[in-house]
């Protein structure tokens, strides 16, 4: 209701200056949580006249209000397309989930209007922090938080939501931070089905105000899209491992064989359809059974990743290297001609930096230098098929071996 004053002493005690004689206030009651009032200084209002103003205020409440539902339900929107671009970085690019968690942390954030954020996910029992908004990452990086240890622990082991307005009051065993404008804040469970996968906690409001039921509903819908996001990460991570294992070698982490044949179809119909060549190396480890043989696998597998790394770096950039099996690698070279200088150009840098990289004297391998021989062919002028090619970079290769090792043959018929 209206209410009003002409007592000085009053009017001096609330803090305003000594030419306001009287005061005249009317509320604004647009929402729950927020108390807003329009005042009249130094005037007289009839009792008619106030109730028209009063009414007025009521039609401006309503205006703030229609105002304050349309910024949130703005702010809600902006906060689903963030998640919802979170979902497409996630599927063009599923090895990079820090972006996602980073997007996450900063729509509900925003959505709230707070300046700290926090985004801890569950991994073997316990709670590690993934993304953070307004606190340095370095410092809380490898923190674990194991289940009913400090808030974010109990919140995990109750799976509730714990809304504190004011941590002085309700928590009172728990000494605020001199950093923060307010002691007002969420942490809520991020639950997928009955299954809790992470905590989110959000703190410090803009204005230093307390979270309201509203900013707590707002966060519980975003809530469940969150936990939608973060569940199809973990998905396509998974994915995305079990896709690298299935076509990489274990040891050297080369691509394998059977991604090679994949590689090998999908270069072949290219070639023949824009009438284009291509080049196909295969190279191996020189005396390889006799280094295995005198110096040992574990000594042997460190020169089989050595030597993968050393080829690797020695390529171009479209260019494809797998191991083949054993000692042996095979290369696709896209567009390249083995008569031409650039397939032999390749070849040779790769069996010069491998020379160079392995010159070592060994315990008991007599060589003095780790050396490869290279046999290059070419499609379609040495075989059609992967089977034709590879048979022809081979018979090259088992010449260059008998002509005395440690070189490049191409094949001829």
């Amino acid at each position: 209701m209206p209410a009003s004053t002409n007592n000085i002493t009053e009017i001096s005690e609330l803090g305003f200056s000594d030419n306001i004689t009287s005061i005249n206030v009317f509320p604004l009651s647009y929402s729950k949580s927020n108390y807003e009032a329009v005042m009249i200084y130094n005037s007289v209002v009839p009792r008619q006249e106030s109730y028209s103003i009063l009414e007025f205020c009521k039609l401006i409440s309503l205006v703030i209000c229609s105002l304050v539902l349309q910024n949130t339900r703005d702010k809600y929107i902006d906060a689903l397309l963030r998640l919802k671009n979170s979902v497409m970085k996630l599927l063009i690019q599923p090895r990079d989930p820090n972006s996602i968690y980073d997007s996450i942390i900063d729509a509900a954030a925003e959505l709230l209007n707070a300046e700290k954020a926090s985004l801890m996910l569950l991994e073997a029992d316990n709670l590690r922090i993934k993304a953070v908004r307004g606190i340095n990452k370095w410092l809380v990086q490898d923190i674990r938080i194991k289940m009913g240890e400090c808030i974010a622990g109990k919140v995990l082991q109750e799976g509730k939501t714990l809304h504190v307005k004011e941590v002085k009051k309700e928590l009172p065993y728990i000494k605020p931070k001199s950093h923060y404008k307010t002691g007002s804040f969420v942490c809520m469970p991020l639950k997928f089905g009955s299954e809790t996968i992470g905590i989110l906690n959000i703190t410090d409001k803009a204005a230093g105000e307390e979270f309201t039921e509203m900013d707590l509903n707002l966060l519980n819908h975003l809530a469940s899209n969150i936990s939608m996001v973060l569940k199809m990460s973990n998905y396509c991570w998974l994915a995305e491992q079990m896709k690298e294992l299935s076509i990489t070698d274990h040891l050297t982490g080369l691509f394998n064989r059977r991604y090679l044949q994949e590689r090998f179809s999908e270069e072949i119909y290219r070639s023949e359809r824009h009438n284009l060549t291509f080049s196909l190396e295969m190279f191996d480890i020189d005396n390889f059974k006799l280094f295995n043989d005198t110096e040992g696998h574990i000594a042997g597998d460190d020169i089989l990743k050595g030597i993968a790394s050393v080829a690797s770096k020695s390529l171009r950039i479209n260019d494809i290297i797998a191991r083949f099996g054993g000692e042996e690698f095979v290369i696709i070279m896209p567009q390249t001609d083995k008569e031409k200088k650039e397939a032999f150009g390749v070849a040779e840098r790769i069996r010069k930096n491998i020379k160079e990289f392995f010159a070592h004297k060994w315990e008991k391998f007599p060589h003095p230098y780790i050396t490869v021989s290279i046999g290059i062919a070419s499609f379609p002028d040495d075989g059609t098929s992967i089977n034709e090619l590879i048979e022809s970079a081979d018979k090259a290769l088992y010449r260059a071996k008998s002509m005395g090792k440690d070189r490049i043959v191409i094949y001829k018929d």
